[in-house]
């Protein structure tokens, strides 16, 4: 299989790459809110709550100018979420100690960015730069929308190669050349609201051990307006107020679960689709009878709260979400440590294995950016790279290992226990050439199945059937 670097993109890799954003998830990047003074994103769709295939709805981005806008560096990302706060002030920073060199920092839904970005690219007005995930990085490659870095940072000395994971170069590197510079690890983490718990009488020390523990569990933390249980006489499934879970974002919660059980999507081959497996299926049905048949989790259907929605109110007792999510305790200090405490995920397979979903934002050069625009981009590239000190106030993962062993940055509760979480069950998605369009295939068909839209083993099928073909295609 060929990844290596081409120039220029055909019309028809542009095509077939705007095709796989058509449908699919478009929930917001990274978590659900805006950072400060940027504009709103899109209205939650049928696809925002479950993965349903839903109208893709219309783009919508947040531009937001830093400094002079004049011979500025033009970005492209999605970090719209909780960590947006912390990721504008650094872009701040940059602005005011580099006054002849500003940031006009446009961000994006992340599958709205997957359509626009190629088209740019095969039009020849690409950003200056763009962030998105390690991932993503060799269908990116694959299609000729990047270009190497290593004579731009590594092999002229501006960045120290060593000092990032080399797992982590090795998958953004392709046919020997490194595509991207390293920004963060992030992944899913465990939030567990200890007075949630404690309300329900049990001890948030000491959590579920494994799936069936957890459904026991579940069912008494969860409660109706009435205070009575999913097991009690007269529960009313229609008027829940406390959650013990909810499924939050399916491009996380998903592969966590899956390798839970032993499933996934694909295999590390690269070679068979793993969707409708047999442990595949029992983890989504796993999810499917905690929000219909145990009433445990909020149903994957359009317009239920968000997990931030559930979670400030002391209302859901145990989220899953992103590392990114500190600066949501940080505005919201009734939820803060140490009503909140962070971990691992908790498991929900029989036998109590552990797994997590972790990646890493990258920073890339697009393809067909001229010298003065490479210029540009290396700047602040090389500048989010040496700060990662202050972008771990945000709760990622700085990418630099000389960082992540600052005290500073090991004091932040969050981000010691993601670090810790990452380095002992974080796994990466398998990496691929169509890596976005499997991606897409399976969260269609999860969400068809927990939206209830299509039976769940027929949409496991229909979705492994469709990541199949696009494994047997010839490189």
């Amino acid at each position: 299989m060929s990844l290596k670097y081409q120039h220029p993109l055909t019309r028809r890799q542009v095509l077939k790459f705007m095709g796989v954003g058509a449908v699919g998830v478009t929930l917001v990047a990274c978590a659900p809110a805006v950072a400060p003074g940027a504009a709103a994103p899109a209205a939650p769709t049928a696809t925002t709550a479950a993965g349903a295939n839903a109208p893709t709805p219309p783009p919508t981005v947040a531009v937001n100018n830093y400094g002079k806008e004049e011979n500025a560096v033009v970005l492209w990302h999605g970090l719209t979420g909780a960590d947006g706060a912390t990721f504008a002030k650094l872009l701040d920073q940059f602005a005011q100690k580099n006054p002849d060199t500003g940031v006009r920092s446009e961000a994006y839904d992340w599958d709205v960015f997957f359509q626009k970005f190629p088209t740019a690219v095969a039009a020849g007005t690409p950003p200056d730069m763009a962030i998105f995930h390690a991932a993503e990085v060799p269908q990116m490659a694959s299609q000729s929308l990047i270009q190497p870095v290593d004579d731009i940072f590594f092999s002229t000395g501006k960045l120290p190669k060593d000092d990032f994971n080399p797992g982590l170069i090795k998958a953004i590197t392709v046919e020997g050349d490194t595509m991207a510079v390293p920004f963060d690890n992030h992944g899913w983490v465990l939030y567990a609201n200890t007075k949630v718990i404690s309300d329900a009488g049990l001890d948030p020390e000491k959590l579920p051990a494994n799936g069936a523990e957890f459904i026991d569990w579940a069912q008494k933390v969860t409660v109706d307006e009435a205070g009575k249980h999913p097991t009690d006489s007269g529960f009313n499934p229609d008027k829940i107020k406390v959650f013990a879970i909810h499924f939050s974002w399916p491009r996380f919660s998903m592969p966590s679960t899956l390798w839970q059980f032993g499933g996934g999507t694909v295999s590390e081959d690269q070679k068979k689709a793993l969707l409708d497996s047999p442990e595949s299926t029992a983890a989504v049905q796993y999810w499917y009878d905690l929000m219909y048949k145990y009433y445990v989790a909020p149903p994957a259907i359009p317009g239920i709260p968000t997990s931030y929605d559930l979670y400030k109110p002391n209302t859901l007792a145990l989220m899953w979400d992103g590392s990114w999510s500190l600066n949501l305790f940080n505005d919201n200090p009734d939820i803060a440590p140490p009503v909140t405490r962070a971990g691992s995920l908790n498991s929900l397979a029989p036998d109590g294995h552990q797994a997590c979903k972790i990646d890493s934002h990258i920073m890339a050069v697009p393809a067909g950016v001229q010298t003065d625009g490479i210029d540009r981009a290396a700047k602040l590239i090389q500048y989010l790279s040496d700060n990662g000190e202050l972008w771990a106030t945000s709760g990622q993962v700085p990418a630099r290992l000389s960082v992540q062993q600052k005290e500073s940055v090991q004091s932040i509760w969050s981000v010691k226990a993601a670090a810790e979480e990452f380095n002992s069950i974080g796994r990466t998605e398998v990496p691929h050439k169509s890596f976005i369009e499997i991606q897409t295939a399976w969260e269609t068909a999860v969400g068809a199945a927990l939206a209830k839209t299509t039976p769940l083993p027929q949409a496991l099928q229909q979705g492994s059937q469709q990541i199949q073909a696009i494994l047997d295609r010839p490189s």
